[in-house]
């Protein structure tokens, strides 16, 4: 029986992560923007005043590396700045990243998007049970993060 329940949990787990990252994937290709470009780009739409490239690194739970390539490719887009003008010796880690307008409107698909994938994914659960599914999924990872770590 736990064999059982641990190829159910690994497997849902697993494939949900995999889907997820093959529709970000998907749909970033039609909005002509990388992967990882997604999910910089939402964030930076939820903070107007801008992120720091390693806040954005920890919200998207990538490495600060990986996050400074992104950054530079949207920028090169022109679709994001980075820093003030006024401060140019500013880390590139803690200057702030903000969206241009051309990045914001870039960006507006995005929210259709993502209202899609939520109506398709949860369309048919009443809202306490999405509710209770967030706060057991949220459970799992709390538990799961101290599992195994020395305290």
């Amino acid at each position: 029986m736990t064999g059982q329940r641990f190829e159910d949990f690994v497997g849902i787990i697993s494939a949900l992560n995999k889907e997820i990252q093959r529709i970000k994937t998907a749909e970033a290709r039609r909005l002509g923007f990388r992967g990882s470009d997604v999910m910089c780009l939402y964030y930076l739409v939820k903070y107007p005043d801008g992120l720091t490239g390693s806040e954005l690194a920890r919200l998207i739970d990538v490495s600060r590396a990986a996050m400074s390539r992104t950054v530079a490719h949207l920028a090169e887009d022109g679709l994001v700045e980075v820093g003030d003008a006024d401060d140019e010796e500013a880390s590139k880690y803690r200057a702030p990243v903000r969206l241009t307008e051309k990045g914001r409107e870039a960006a507006r698909p995005l929210d259709d998007i993502i209202h899609r994938v939520l109506d398709e994914a949860g369309g048919e659960l009443a809202a306490r049970q999405r509710m209770q599914m967030y706060d057991s999924l949220n459970h799992i990872l709390e538990r799961l993060k101290t599992f195994g770590r020395d305290e």
